[in-house]
């Protein structure tokens, strides 16, 4: 039997001071009243979901109730496109979302997410429009500044990303910096590293930088170029040196997507992740056809860190989950 803990003994008051948690609660009423003056609605998604999502980065909580197992959405991503395939037009949700192993100074198991999609608009449209989003909820500069994927290593290391050789990534890196758990000769991994460890710290300062023209490979859902489909038409935003937002012009076309699904399964089973089974229901929206549109996800967490003027995303919760052990208090 476990022994009685005195209060003193765990840390039970709200990590966050209230001004803080004032300050979310004004955002939020500020993003609430920028897409009513924009027309898009605002949606209640589900936050248990039948199908995690394939995407090898992505790992999904499961909750097992008393007749099945469910999956903690990492996205809303699945149900605003279900409603915009049914014809709701521009749509947004924001709200909790859960990613299992994020821990860290920027991340939370559970964070709140602000998905939004627009009808018709094209990647850079909306970048432009979600940008100036971000600049009026953090008090910052709105002026934007696009560069491409490859001319950030171009720029700073004199190599082109898609064929660069891993090894030289991996040899760039000063010895004590190199990641554990990358292989030397996975150049995919290591871009990953260089852009959000190396490059993206340096960027965003007196403006917002949006990251554009992502190799094919990190497409996930996103259209290829048509001028060159070597490349996705996906940016990432940076702002103060930390991502804070990933956009596409979304991929319409079922069949290309379904294999997209099962390449990303067959990458699960080579690094032994458990194997989840394609959502019937978000495929059979595709198919009947999903409008032309482009989607943005901004992690609200980091837009109050920024606003708040916080180094970590524990400090703008009230009650943050990384660190706190539940026998002890955090």
């Amino acid at each position: 039997m476990r022994a009685a803990r005195s209060e003193g003994a765990c840390n039970w008051r709200p990590q966050a001071g209230r001004e803080t948690l004032c300050l979310r609660a004004a955002l939020k009423a500020q993003i609430r009243a920028f897409m009513d003056e924009r027309g898009i609605l605002e949606v209640d998604t589900p936050h248990l979901a039948h199908h995690a999502v394939p995407d090898p980065e992505l790992s999904c909580f499961t909750v097992t109730g008393s007749r099945a197992r469910y999956w903690l959405i990492p996205s809303p991503e699945y149900h605003l496109k279900r409603l915009l395939a049914a014809g709701y037009g521009d749509v947004y949700s924001l709200g909790p979302v859960f990613r299992d192993g994020e821990e860290g100074l920027l991340h939370e198991p559970e964070f709140t997410l602000l998905e939004y999609y627009r009808v018709g608009w094209d990647a850079r449209a909306l970048a432009e429009e979600a940008a100036g989003l971000v600049a009026r909820l953090t008090g910052r500069p709105d002026r934007v500044r696009f560069i491409r994927f490859v001319d950030l290593f171009k720029e700073a290391l004199g190599v082109d990303p898609l064929t660069v050789p891993g090894r030289q990534l991996w040899e760039a890196i000063e010895p004590e910096r190199r990641p554990a758990g990358i292989e030397p000769d996975d150049r995919a991994a290591l871009c990953d590293f260089w852009l959000g460890m190396m490059f993206y710290p340096r960027l965003g300062e007196g403006e917002t930088v949006v990251v554009h023209g992502f190799p094919a490979e990190a497409a996930a859902l996103a259209r290829l170029d048509p001028a060159d489909t070597r490349f996705a038409q996906r940016f990432e935003m940076v702002v103060g040196g930390i991502e804070i937002a990933n956009g596409y012009h979304e991929l319409a076309d079922a069949t290309e997507q379904e294999l997209r699904f099962e390449r990303d399964r067959e990458r699960r089973r080579r690094t032994g992740q458990p194997d989840v089974t394609i959502d019937p229901e978000f495929m059979a929206a595709l198919r009947s056809g999903l409008p032309d549109c482009s989607g943005i996800a901004i992690g609200f967490d980091r837009v109050v860190l920024l606003a708040a003027g916080k180094d970590d995303l524990a400090s703008t919760l009230a009650f943050p989950l990384a660190g706190s052990d539940p026998e002890m208090g955090s």
